[in-house]
């Protein structure tokens, strides 16, 4: 059993995670923006600190679940402002039985299915709430990162895909690469409609916030190496991503 208070807490203090999020959530909108029409309902499974709806002024129907008290009741807070957004706490697989019987045009799991211990069932219980044409997207840690080959190159690591200190810390069970994500999701009666990786990081999270720290790197720098994995290193990306939707029998 995870213990959420205490992930929440290193999840907070977590260096350079502000700035990780800032590369996912652009790829996340990205998405949004390519396969969303308005009026959609959106479904976003653990909104972490900074919740997609607060990016729309009620274009879509969101609907929000998020474990963490915290990151919960910012959700809450922020949801005042706007006029078709709920928000249910709890673990997904617990409170998905309250989110009606209705199907999603677009469900997004981001940055989570590496922190499950059984994701099968996690990608199973989301597609139960799919229809022939919702567009799910997930996120994860790319065992193939610039970083995780260098620490592997430097002796640090045996394999890629071996949990780091980092992923202890934050209660992560997997390490996934392309192949094996996209094998899980083709387990489980989903279909990929694109994938890709973004942001190349050189290091670990707590270097690359020393190198901020230090003004070594910039985020004219940063941006560029968001722009490298859509050009020269287009397999080595800190994370990768699956846009894909569930093939209705």
């Amino acid at each position: 059993m995870r213990n959420i208070a205490d992930y929440e807490q290193q999840y907070m203090e977590h260096p350079f995670e502000r700035t990780q999020e800032g590369y996912r959530r652009k790829q996340i909108k990205s998405m949004i923006d390519t396969y969303a029409k308005a009026g959609n309902a959106i479904l976003e499974i653990g909104c972490g600190l900074s919740p997609l709806f607060a990016d729309y002024q009620d274009e879509y129907l969101f609907t929000v679940v998020e474990p963490a008290k915290h990151c919960y009741q910012n959700a809450c807070s922020l949801a005042e402002s706007y006029q078709n957004v709920k928000c249910f706490q709890g673990f997904f697989e617990e409170v998905v039985s309250q989110l009606g019987e209705k199907p999603f045009d677009m469900i997004i799991c981001s940055s989570l299915l590496h922190e499950v211990e059984q994701p099968q069932l996690l990608l199973r219980a989301i597609g139960c709430l799919c229809h022939s044409q919702t567009i799910v997207h997930i996120n994860v840690p790319n065992a193939f990162s610039f970083h995780r080959l260098l620490a592997k190159e430097m002796g640090f690591i045996q394999d890629v895909h071996q949990l780091s200190d980092a992923n202890k810390t934050l209660q992560q069970y997997h390490v996934f690469d392309m192949e094996t994500l996209t094998q899980l999701a083709v387990s489980e009666g989903f279909a990929v409609v694109d994938a890709g990786t973004y942001f190349l990081k050189p290091f670990t999270h707590q270097q690359m916030q020393q190198c901020l720290d230090a003004e070594i790197l910039n985020h004219d720098i940063l941006n560029a190496l968001d722009q490298m994995c859509t050009s020269y290193m287009k397999e080595y990306g800190s994370e990768i991503y699956l846009n894909m939707h569930k093939i209705c029998k």
